[in-house]
């Protein structure tokens, strides 16, 4: 008489399932990290241009004109206070989190826009900036909290005004 071995059989592929499904987890997981992350860089990238477009719409005002700030973000693709074409921005970009072009906006003392923020409140996977361009985000735990601003359209004067629009 033969040994039965089905029932060893019948476990070790059930073993071997699972093994397989925890390995896809797995790889599922490291893939939307990867690509969170990937879209983090992004943000940062998109904000990098927004502040410059902001920098560039307050040194192009024209003498004796009260508006520094853009009164919209469509202002930036096109100066309404210059004649022609005057381009600080080619698109207004979509948030790299949310895939839209959905952003908070952060108004400014005088009135007008000095910057946007995401409209996603997601945990961000960065922390720390402990150098360059960005240490004003460190610390910031979600993404709708990185502020990416002009603040000298507030006369340095920012601490209170850094506030997404209600």
């Amino acid at each position: 008489m033969a040994p039965r071995t089905g029932g060893f059989t019948y476990v070790g592929l059930m073993v071997m399932v699972a093994v397989i499904g925890v390995a896809t987890a797995a790889t599922v997981s490291v893939g939307d990290l990867a690509r969170r992350r990937e879209a983090e860089n992004e943000l940062l990238f998109v904000g990098k241009q927004y502040i410059r477009a902001f920098l560039e719409y307050e040194l192009n005002t024209p003498e004796g004109h009260a508006s520094h700030a853009p009164s919209r973000l469509e202002d930036l693709l096109q100066d309404p206070r210059q004649p022609g074409m005057k381009r600080y921005l080619r698109q207004i970009y979509p948030d790299p989190i949310t895939g839209k072009a959905d952003w908070q906006l952060v108004r400014a003392p005088g009135g007008g826009v000095m910057g946007v923020r995401s409209a996603s409140c997601a945990p961000t996977i960065r922390r720390s900036f402990p150098d360059g361009d960005w240490m004003y985000l460190d610390g910031q735990k979600r993404y709708c909290d990185w502020q990416f601003a002009y603040v000298m359209a507030c006369g340095g004067n920012c601490k209170d005004t850094l506030k997404p629009e209600d």
